[in-house]
């Protein structure tokens, strides 16, 4: 038993170790590099939820877009909480660093303060901490998240609606500021609400939606209106409806711009989509980490704007710089 929990101990202080060494390694950039050729002026560690959904991959390509135009070398580190790389952050020699907070508020703000004394600045995406953060922000704003969907809802449905929103933890940021997200419902759609609004939440499991799809369908016929906060849940849950027949039975609500999403709305089986702008906010915190760098300040708070899609902009959308907000 003593030696199984010393082989345990031994292992975790490998992989600690490596993870710095890790680190380290990747933070001693050469100065010139980047693809391109051109002289790198600083080198960011950029830290994102360890999954390949299509946010965090438009995301990547936005940061990659501003670092070849602004000379800043970028690396791109898991962050969770069985993942070394951003507990061991500060011990690295990054110039700056990009965070996708994916952790518990506490222990984040516990790990920001720790880099904070090394004098490393900091830009926080998506996902803002609760109460007053002293970290720039680039991403979405959710209330205006919220009173998108009231819009889109208030083009096409008559009173009353009964909805149900679906978060999940593919989509920690909204699910985090869920109630944001439901202030802007309800500031947009008021009166019109028939009954409170229904939360549901799925999991990192591809076929959590379609089985709550699949139950909200069956058990509870009162809900009209469902809205999805994830691309892989609308995805899975449009899916259902269409095995099951019940194109129209509800009207759905979906999120993101994958091609199939887009599809459904021209075939008027998806009421709309709620479009984030994942690619402006790599770029913008690229660019907003770099004059921080610089300058020792930059704006608080970079909005990168959000948008509702339906038939009536579908085109427009697709025109628009290849779906770009």
């Amino acid at each position: 038993m003593k030696g199984a929990a010393c082989c345990i101990g031994l292992l975790f202080i490998i992989a600690l170790y490596s993870s710095v060494m890790t680190l380290v390694s990747l933070s001693e950039t050469p100065s010139t590099a980047n693809g391109g050729g051109s002289e790198i002026l600083y080198h960011f560690a950029v830290f994102l939820p360890d999954n390949n959904y299509t946010f965090y991959k438009e995301l990547k390509l936005g940061a990659q877009e501003a670092g070849r135009e602004l000379g800043c070398a970028l690396s791109f580190h898991p962050i969770g909480e069985e993942k070394l790389d951003f507990f061991m952050a500060q011990y690295s020699r990054f110039d700056g660093m990009i965070v996708y907070p994916y952790l518990e508020d506490h222990l984040m703000r516990k790990i920001l303060n720790e880099i904070n004394r090394s004098d490393v600045p900091i830009i926080l995406v998506e996902h803002d901490l609760q109460d007053d953060s002293p970290w720039p922000f680039v991403g979405t704003n959710n209330f205006d998240v919220g009173r998108k969907i009231g819009e889109l809802i208030s083009l096409y449905h008559k009173a009353p609606v009964e909805m149900a929103v679906v978060y999940s933890d593919k989509s920690p940021g909204i699910y985090a500021e869920r109630e944001l997200v439901e202030m802007g419902i309800i500031a947009h759609l008021g009166d019109r609400l028939g009954a409170p609004i229904t939360s549901r939440r799925t999991n990192l499991n591809p076929l959590d939606a379609e089985q709550l799809m699949y139950h909200m369908l069956r058990d509870e016929p009162n809900i009209n209106t469902v809205v999805f906060t994830d691309s892989n849940d609308t995805l899975a849950a449009t899916q259902v409806v269409i095995d099951m027949n019940l194109v129209g039975s509800v009207q759905i609500i979906g999120f993101g711009t994958e091609g199939p999403i887009l599809e459904y709305i021209e075939k008027y089986i998806l009421l709309g989509t709620i479009a984030e702008n994942p690619r402006q906010i790599g770029y913008n915190a690229v660019k907003a980490l770099k004059e921080l760098r610089e300058k020792g300040h930059t704006p608080s708070y970079v909005d990168t704007g959000v948008q509702a899609v339906t038939q009536r902009n579908l085109s427009q959308f697709r025109n628009n710089s290849g779906g770009q907000l």
